[in-house]
C-alpha cells in the first residue's frame, strides 16, 4: 500500500504543484498557462520512454557508434 501511495505522490504531485503555481500567477483565460502545462505533460510522458530506451540499449550493448 505504501508503494502505491509513493508512486501516486511522485507521479501526480509535481504536476499539481506546477499547475497551481502557473494558474495562480497567470489568468485562466490567457494562453500561456495552457501551453506551459502542455509542454510539461509532453516532457513528463516522453522522458520515461527515452530513459527506458537508453537503459535497454545500454543493457543489450546496442550502440550507434
Amino acid at each position: 500500500m505504501q508503494a502505491i501511495l509513493d508512486y501516486s505522490l511522485n507521479k501526480f504531485c509535481p504536476l499539481i504543484i506546477i499547475g497551481f503555481l502557473i494558474f495562480s500567477n497567470l489568468a485562466l483565460n490567457s494562453w500561456e498557462p495552457w501551453v506551459i502545462m502542455g509542454m510539461v505533460l509532453f516532457v513528463e510522458r516522453f522522458s520515461f520512454k527515452v530513459g527506458y530506451s537508453v537503459a535497454f540499449c545500454e543493457k543489450n550493448n546496442i550502440s550507434t557508434e
